[in-house]
């Protein structure tokens, strides 16, 4: 045996110490996977946040603005449009995180005065203020920082993300922005509505993304070109990254996005990246050294060497005690024995061994077992109603008999719920005595839906009684709304049911003036009854279905 355990842990520790390498590096990948993809989906729940906020002022604007003639005509109009979806940017750039701007301007080939809305907000307390509009007409087409955020998304046609730029216009200011262009009816350019978003702050959340010791993340535009590098100086150029081996495409169509790549930088130093794309177009990119990874396998091959040389100890310890152990199950079996022959069938054969006694503790068990499911199913049969599996009128009178036993008897100690089913005689005598067993199954269901945490018997072919011990007050009338609730809900769908299931209920609760068991019942029997007839005067036929 101790051979068979030395040989076993050294087979087993030699596979581990193999197969870590393999498993960690596949877990490291899965790690980087997750923190790109739980990082990026966190950015562009901004971004899309954003495109949120001015599809808003677009969708509101584009239907008042589909005829340019009539505001080049109607000043008044377009003051009062401007006042109006000023409010609105105002407050969409007041609510949006990393907002800094916000603005609507004009064709100036349409409107020659300078009309238009430019919110723009103090970084630093948050507060909203009007800003000079840029004249448009006064710079090149060409001139990005200036006019690009007016040209390019109505060269484009469509609500266009502009990567990242400094604007001229708002003090130098390093940001990106969300626009979409308004054509009217003749796909002639009549305005754009757009957003301008702090770069710093994205650069921010991407700062706080970390792996590992000293795993971080960078950003790069859709055609692979580096926007934000926490270990170059900003302005490197791709060729220098070139020349540094820590270049590789991670352009936004790039088939690398979403796999891990392996490269070396300038100091030899092998890395991993794994990239993913943004929804404003831009690639997030995280970055772990490989050394990292390797030191979490170096160290789990060292607690695999020390934990099988713990099993050996451990292994050679338990091989000595093997003998001594060996009759404590035999002891055991004997104690159970003497239980199991005194009418005690819940005991538990503690003997787990492989050997021959573990298989005899194993049978005997097994047989213990089927001989108390055996005695629980002749139980249940004998106190359960077959057609509705809930109690039989034996199991109700033996809680009757127990009811007239108790010594005391207080006011409050136990309520009784009489419940009669309406209307089963006539579905009987039309449809058969199959569609009244169904109604007695779709009856029984809605009882134990409402009372199924009470005792419910089934009393008599459409009778059925509920005993509830020491009910709250108020309970018996929240169940009988809910019972009655329920009915109605099921019968707007129980169109097969021509009256409906209507089920009529009473309850009483005992009290001191009651002598015996059969007084409450009685007194909850009248009340079901004046329920019964109330049903039959309001019951009203339903637009019946005959499924048969």
């Amino acid at each position: 045996m101790m051979c068979c355990v030395v040989i076993c842990s050294v087979t087993i520790g030699a596979i581990s110490i193999i197969s870590v390498g393999t498993i960690l590096s596949d877990n490291s990948e899965t790690i980087m996977k997750l923190q790109s993809s739980t990082s990026s989906q966190e950015m562009d729940k901004l971004f899309m946040s954003i495109e949120q906020s001015i599809n808003t002022c677009y969708d509101y604007s584009v239907e008042k603005l589909s005829d340019s003639s009539v505001f080049a005509k109607n000043t008044d109009r377009l003051n009062s449009f401007n006042e109006s979806i000023g409010s609105l940017i105002k407050n969409v750039v007041s609510n949006t995180d990393c907002a800094i701007s916000g603005y609507i301007r004009y064709n100036p080939d349409i409107l020659t005065d300078d009309i238009g809305i430019f919110y723009v907000k103090d970084t630093d307390t948050g507060e909203i203020s009007d800003f000079p509009l840029t004249d448009i007409k006064a710079f090149d087409k060409n001139d990005k920082e200036h006019v690009g955020w007016y040209y390019t998304p109505i060269e484009n046609k469509k609500p266009t993300w502009m990567p990242p730029y400094i604007n001229k216009n708002i003090s130098d200011v390093y940001m990106t922005s969300y626009i979409i262009p308004i054509f009217d009816k003749n796909n002639d350019p009549i305005a754009i509505i757009g957003m301008d978003i702090d770069m710093i702050q994205i650069i921010s959340m991407v700062d706080e993304i970390s792996l590992y010791d000293t795993g971080y993340a960078f950003l790069c535009s859709e055609n692979g070109d580096v926007l934000y590098h926490k270990m170059y100086p900003e302005g490197v150029t791709l060729d220098e990254l070139k020349e540094n081996g820590d270049f590789v495409d991670l352009s936004k169509d790039s088939d690398k996005i979403g796999d891990i790549i392996t490269i070396k930088n300038y100091a030899g130093e092998q890395r991993k990246l794994c990239s993913q794309s943004l929804s404003n177009g831009m690639v997030l990119v995280v970055t772990v050294p490989e050394n990292e990874i390797n030191a979490e396998r170096n160290k789990l091959v060292l607690y695999d060497l020390l934990a099988m040389i713990v099993i050996l100890v451990l292994a050679a310890f338990v091989t000595l005690l093997f003998t001594s152990v060996i009759v404590k199950p035999i002891k055991h079996l004997t104690e159970v024995s003497k239980r199991i022959a005194a009418g005690e069938l819940d005991v538990e054969i503690e003997c787990n061994t492989k050997d021959e006694i573990g298989v005899l503790a194993a049978r005997y068990s097994d047989t213990v077992k089927m001989l108390k499911k055996y005695i629980d199913k002749i139980n249940k049969q004998a106190y359960t109603d077959a057609a509705t599996d809930v109690g039989n009128k034996a199991a109700y009178q033996n809680d009757v008999q127990r009811i007239e036993k108790m010594r005391n008897h207080n006011d409050g100690d136990y309520a009784v719920f009489v419940m009669d089913i309406n209307y089963l005689k006539m579905y009987n005598d039309k449809y058969g005595h199959e569609f009244g067993d169904m109604l007695i199954s779709d009856a029984s269901s809605l009882i134990k839906h409402t009372f199924g945490e009470y005792s419910i018997y089934r009393i008599g072919g459409d009778e059925f009684a509920v005993i509830i011990s020491h009910p709250e007050d108020g309970l018996c009338e929240r169940l009988t709304k809910e019972f009655k609730s329920d009915q109605e809900l099921f019968n707007r769908h129980a169109k097969h049911y021509e009256l409906g299931v209507h089920i009529a209920v009473g309850y009483a609760v005992n009290s001191s003036a009651d002598s015996d068991y059969i007084d409450v019942f009685k007194r909850a029997d009248k009340q079901m009854y004046l329920d019964k007839q109330e049903i039959k005067k309001t019951t009203h036929a339903t637009d019946y279905v005959d499924n048969r």
